[in-house]
Formats: C-alpha cells, structure tokens, sequence
C-alpha cells in the first residue's frame, strides 16, 4: 500500500524520531512518503563532528536546534523555506530511480528542469536544491532529502561555518555547495502546492494512495522523541578528535590540548608561554569528564590562571 505521512510538527527531534518509528513499522508491501518540516535546525550525519561542521556558539545565540540523525552524509540547515521528503520501504522493494521520478515529476509542474549531481545532490541551474541521504538497517531503507524552495540563506552561511578550534578529526567533513531557492526560478513556489505536486507525483509513479494522514503531538508522540534531544546522542556519537583550545590570558597564552571521545574530554594536555607555573593537575581534574564546550573550557581556565 501507497501511504502519505505529513508531520505538522516543526520540532526536529520529534519529527527524526517519527521518520526512524516509521521505517522500523514498515509493512512488506507499503512504501511511505513522509514529508516534514523543521525550525531552524543543523542536522548533522550519523557521523560528523557537530564542532567541526558547524557554528555551535551561532547556534545557540540564535536558538537553532542541533540534531543527529541516523543516516550518514554532510551536515544540512534546516528552516520552513525548506521541505524535507523520506522514502519508506522493506529494503527489497527500494527503488531509486522510482523515488527521484516522484521528486523530477513534482518540479516539473513548476517549469524547472532539475538533473542529478551523483547520488546525492539534485540541481537547478546548475545549482543544488536537494541533498540526499540513505540509510539501510538489515530488511529496512529509507531514502531522505531536502528540497530548499525559500531557505534563508543568511543562516546557512553562517551555521555551516565551524569556530575558529584548531581541530584533525577522521569524521567526515561536508561539502559546501552552491545552493539555489527553487522560488529564484518560479516565484510562484509554495510550500503548500510543493506538497501538492510531491504527493500527486508520488500516486502517478507508485499508484492508487491508500491513504494520506497529518501527524502531530497532540495525536501521536515518538517513543524515541527524547533520544534525538538527548545530548548523549547529539555530541556522543562525535568520531573521536583533538581540539586545541587557546586562551590569550594577561600574563601570557595558554594552550590545552584535548582528546574527545564520545563527546566528553577524556585527555588534556597543558602548554603556556606563561612564566609562572601552572597548576596543571588542577586544570586536568576541572576539564577531564566534560562536554567539548570552547566557552566552558576556557571559562574554567580564567578562574584557574
């Protein structure tokens, strides 16, 4: 059966925690189009450094959310000019060239010719639109993307942009892309008839609809909900990295050197040009156990010093 699943929840854990509820309950012969939207949000892949793929300090002055997801690939920003898609299917019924069909029908109603980059990006003018994701779990796949018809590109400019922390990491560091809103080449885009177009491309390539639902809190919650928002998860899952951390103090610069696993310091290495000693056991036992913060780090090296 043919299902069409759409979350009218903005909040991004919510929403990662249904479409991972979703594939796990897939029937044999269902294929689920689940279509979603965030708040501004950074999702990084099941494998990326969060310090290394974006601006953690931006993001929390501006109240974006970061959120991990399950798949693999390069970190994404999220906002309401943005609509997310996910495929839904037994692994044996995938069908790549089926989904991107639903996705190339859907924007050829607007008059825009799109053509594929790879397997994970789709183009407009030469220009990205739509990055993609997969992820298999033994019987169970999803395919998922973006598809950015008004994103505010202010932000994405600068959420995707990591702090100044001198870092080597083995995790996978994103690709930056030129990107284009869909509405720079059809003013007349709106998330509502983008909906429109996905859903009756969905029916004219896969058949009949069994059924189309809206899902929100008030009516269903996630079991998973609170294991997105979990910072265990957000940070914990970071590949292992060292981070050098420097702070330029009156009586001269110190550097600290850290080892992350897991999201947590679980080494520290002292350097400083300072002349006097520094109380270096002190500096380990405050540091050694934390969350990788550059804030709280050199915070703690302020009282310290």
């Amino acid at each position: 059966m043919n299902k069409v699943i759409i979350s009218e929840e903005f909040n991004p854990y919510y929403n990662l925690a249904l479409e991972e509820e979703l594939l796990y309950s897939v029937d044999d012969e269902d294929t689920i189009l689940y279509l979603w939207q965030n708040e501004k949000t950074v999702v990084i892949g099941r494998n990326q450094n969060p310090w290394l793929e974006c601006n953690l300090d931006y993001l929390r002055e501006e109240k974006i959310y970061l959120a991990r997801r399950i798949s693999g690939g390069g970190a994404v920003f999220h906002d309401i000019g943005n609509l997310n898609f996910t495929f839904i299917t037994k692994k044996k019924n995938s069908n790549l060239g089926k989904q991107l069909e639903v996705l190339k029908q859907a924007i050829s109603f607007f008059e825009v010719e799109i053509s594929y980059s790879g397997r994970n990006d789709l183009l407009a003018d030469g220009r990205k639109f739509s990055g993609h994701a997969f992820y298999e779990d033994d019987e169970y796949y999803f395919h998922h993307g973006t598809l950015m018809f008004d994103v505010d590109f202010k932000y994405l400019q600068k959420v995707l942009t990591p702090s100044k922390l001198k870092m080597e990491s083995k995790g996978i560091q994103s690709v930056r892309s030129r990107v284009i809103n869909l509405k720079e080449l059809n003013p007349h885009i709106t998330l509502e008839n983008l909906k429109e177009y996905l859903i009756n491309a969905f029916e004219n390539v896969y058949g009949e609809l069994d059924s189309v639902k809206a899902i929100n809190r008030a009516s269903y919650k996630p079991k998973k909900f609170e294991s997105y928002e979990d910072e265990k998860w957000i940070y914990g899952e970071t590949p292992k990295f060292d981070v050098l951390v420097e702070e330029r103090t009156s009586k001269g610069l110190v550097q600290v050197a850290l080892q992350v696993k897991d999201g947590c310091i679980d080494e520290v290495q002292v350097y400083s040009d300072l002349l006097e000693t520094l109380p270096i056991e002190i500096i380990k036992q405050k540091i050694i156990g934390q969350y990788m913060d550059e804030e709280v780090i050199k915070n703690i090296l302020k009282q310290v010093i």
